[in-house]
């Protein structure tokens, strides 16, 4: 096994948003245990707890909100600050709907939760990207995203209306920015399926209701999305980390506006 001083992205830096929880929290953990700095913008502190691991690569968080303009420009200036260089923007940070449709809640209510799920699943990604295009082209970087099998996929997997929108809008995000970008920058994404984690819920008014999990009943859940896929499968958040990885890497060198799909199978199913 090759230590992490002889891994590709060791000693590089990258900027990750929504890094508390879920698959942010386990790719936070897979980039620095590689050596890899990673400047993360979340809305929550870091704890205590939070390093007592020690990995070789080094993090710092900016607290803040990822549709905040100047959030994301502290984050990425705290990066060319302490390491130089931003070889690479991921945006991770998203909330759920709670599977709300047209027929589960009053018009002013759907407006005031598709917004805000819109806000943070599209524009923050928007908003990221815009503050790290410079940087991370000045550093022949890549961006990375992360989607959902609801950016494919309308029944079945628990999202509602605002989610589905938000991470089909979200799949044109990373089209476009490949596009724009190329061909200093690669952009591509990964759409997870099958994956229960601590995702914040948006509430009836519109606003996130912290981490929890956006499923009732946690084992129901599991045995419908095991139930759903042909390989009959529950991915943990560390198990995307090697699919994010190998995109951040040269080994996916060719691949721009490409989305990697471990959905154990949902999408042939």
């Amino acid at each position: 096994m090759s230590q992490a001083g002889d891994h590709e992205l060791a000693g590089r830096a990258m900027l990750l948003t929504g890094a508390a929880t879920g698959i942010g929290a386990a790719l936070s953990a897979g980039l620095r245990s590689v050596g890899c700095h990673v400047v993360e913008l979340d809305r929550v502190p870091l704890a205590a707890a939070d390093d007592l691991i020690a990995l070789p690569g080094r993090r710092h968080r900016v607290v803040g909100d990822v549709t905040d303009p100047e959030a994301n420009l502290e984050a990425v200036r705290l990066a060319l600050r302490e390491f130089g260089a931003l070889d690479g923007f991921i945006g991770n940070a998203g909330v759920h709907d709670g599977g709300v449709h047209v027929r589960d809640a009053d018009p002013a209510t759907l407006r005031d939760l598709t917004r805000t799920v819109l806000d943070v699943n599209v524009v923050g990604y928007v908003v990221g990207a815009c503050a790290a295009a410079e940087a991370v082209t000045q550093a022949g970087g890549v961006m990375l995203f992360t989607l959902s099998d609801a950016s494919y996929v309308v029944s079945g997997n628990g999202a509602g209306i605002a989610y589905a929108a938000s991470k089909h809008a979200a799949l044109g995000v990373v089209r476009s920015l490949a596009a724009k970008l190329a061909p200093a920058v690669r952009v591509n994404a990964v759409a997870p399926g099958g994956v229960v984690t601590p995702l914040s819920r948006v509430a009836a008014d519109g606003e996130a209701t912290g981490r929890q999990q956006v499923y009732e009943n946690v084992e129901d859940s599991v045995a419908g999305i095991r139930a759903l896929n042909p390989l009959r499968t529950i991915l943990t958040p560390e198990e995307l980390v090697p699919h994010y990885l190998y995109l951040l890497t040269s080994q996916s060198t060719g691949l721009t506006g490409h989305v990697v799909r471990p959905d154990g199978g949902l999408s042939i199913a």
